[in-house]
């Protein structure tokens, strides 16, 4: 895992994941995590880990909690229902992979609501 920072573009930030690497962590790791089910072998959760990688990588500048709307779609999308893990076990791998990479999980936003009730963001 690493991070590439172009000194030209300030503001830029691509990520950098050693996928396999990570798929051997978690072959080792995955029994002692909540979305596992005893029996349930590795290969069942790879192409989910695979898939929350992927989500990282395209979404890492942005916490979980915005994206997670975008990523369930996706996953239904890439999915069949054969090969599908109930969405909860997909999200909890999802949140697995995010606090791994040390990316947050909520916004980092304060929610207020205006002087008509509605919700806006402060930062």
């Amino acid at each position: 895992m690493g991070s590439i920072h172009p000194p030209s573009h300030r503001w830029y930030r691509c990520e950098v994941v050693d996928v396999q690497a990570e798929l051997r962590y978690w072959k080792l790791e995955y029994v002692t995590r909540e979305f596992h089910e005893p029996g349930t072998p590795f290969s069942r959760y790879e192409p989910v880990l695979r898939f929350a990688y992927d989500a990282y990588l395209h979404h890492h500048a942005q916490c979980l909690a915005d994206v997670s709307d975008l990523l369930h779609h996706k996953y239904v999308e890439t999915f069949d229902s054969w090969n599908m893990l109930p969405w909860p076990k997909a999200e909890a791998i999802l949140r697995e992979v995010w606090l791994r990479m040390g990316a947050p999980l909520e916004s980092l936003r304060v929610r207020t609501t205006d002087g008509a009730g509605r919700r806006s963001h402060v930062h």
